[in-house]
């Protein structure tokens, strides 16, 4: 018994490939900027973090390259997937997957010709990304926003931010790739194995540095004598004392500032100097201090701010901590113009210009002041 003959189906010729797509695309162009806006909606909505999502419509050369592959079969314009084409970019390759959770309850996903680029062979590294083919949800091209992109495949790669430098910097030379010498192609390979070793090794630090924190946390609430100052546990200290809250407060208020509820790891950093500097190493010592000169930090605020700062611009906002600084400023300042100095540079800043002496001065009368009330 003969088999059946195989059909053949014909190939439209190129250039009417390309007369239709130029006609499609103000329609993909759309479609990308509204998908691109829900998936930020949703990702947002998720509470989940993410570095950028990009979008785009594949270029008239691409496209032309891709439909003339001989390894590929392509017929028609409607057998590329990836006209459309949108990219998630993580900070993490363990947060790919939250992602693409989000993205298979809101599209619908051609499994068939989806690829999952992290399951790879043992001795391949690289590109580690999920490629879904994708298209809008039934319920949603029934409304009238979304009604014209029924129908329409659209790519979405999601990927951490170091897969995708290594897929901007491989795209150069890939389709060359393998006209170049063993000892290239060997090279290569190694640093696409290094991109895949960092990946997995900054998810490793991550981790032990929210494991650090949660330590940290466990004896600031328990108040250990003995848990150094820097920037890990000064957010504990800082969130978990009442005494800075109170005198934060009393700061920002004669300040004329408003305090914030946050504090950025940047600004935790330069305090820690600050108090370091001070002499107060551990939160012990800083938890004596704030008791001691609570009176005194904003008394000495307010004074440098009529007095020595006036002609200097303050920020309108305060973030939470400001009563530490200020301390740390109020004991250098207590020792002379040249511990002021070093504050400054403790901190990484520059040599201040106004009148280091008057600051000094108010140091010392204001902490005789309070030491004698």
């Amino acid at each position: 018994m003969e088999t059946p003959a195989k059909s053949v189906v014909p190939k439209t010729d190129v250039e009417s490939v390309l007369a239709e797509f130029e006609q499609r695309q103000p329609m993909l162009a759309t479609f990308c900027a509204k998908t691109k806006a829900l998936i930020e909606a949703c990702l947002q909505d998720a509470d989940i973090r993410y570095q950028s999502i990009q979008a785009r419509v594949k270029t008239e050369k691409k496209l032309r390259e891709k439909y003339l592959d001989p390894v590929k079969e392509y017929t028609k314009l409607g057998d590329i997937t990836d006209l459309a084409g949108l990219r998630v970019i993580t900070y993490y390759d363990d947060e790919i997957g939250r992602v693409v959770e989000v993205i298979e309850e809101q599209f619908e996903i051609d499994k068939k010709e989806s690829v999952d680029r992290r399951n790879t062979d043992p001795d391949r590294f690289g590109y580690r990304a999920v490629n879904l083919i994708c298209s809008h949800l039934d319920r949603r091209t029934s409304d009238v926003e979304y009604k014209r992109f029924a129908g329409v495949c659209c790519e979405i790669q999601v990927v951490s931010i170091l897969g995708h430098a290594w897929s901007e910097i491989e795209h150069e030379w890939y389709d060359l790739r393998d006209a170049y010498p063993t000892d290239v192609k060997r090279r290569f390979s190694i640093i696409a194995a290094l991109f895949e070793l960092a990946g997995r090794e900054f998810v490793d630090i991550r981790k032990l540095r929210a494991d650090y924190g949660r330590a940290v946390a466990l004896q600031v609430e328990a108040k250990f004598p003995d848990v150094p100052v820097d920037a890990v546990s000064l957010r504990t200290f800082i969130e978990q004392e009442p005494l800075v809250g109170e005198i934060d407060a009393a700061v920002a208020s004669v300040l004329n500032m408003t305090l914030a509820g946050s504090i950025t790891d940047a600004v935790l950093e330069y305090r820690s100097k600050a108090v370091s500097f001070a002499g107060l190493n551990r939160l012990q010592d800083l938890r004596i201090a704030l008791g001691k000169f609570q009176k005194a930090i904003p008394l000495y605020a307010e004074i440098c701010g009529r007095e020595v700062w006036p002609g200097y611009p303050r920020a309108p906002v305060a973030e939470r901590g400001i009563s530490l600084y200020h301390l740390a400023s109020l004991l250098s300042s207590s020792r002379g113009e040249e511990s002021i100095i070093g504050l400054f540079k403790a901190i990484g800043g520059s040599v201040p210009t106004w009148n280091l002496s008057r600051q000094a001065i108010v140091a010392k009368e204001v902490i005789a002041k309070i030491s004698a009330g």
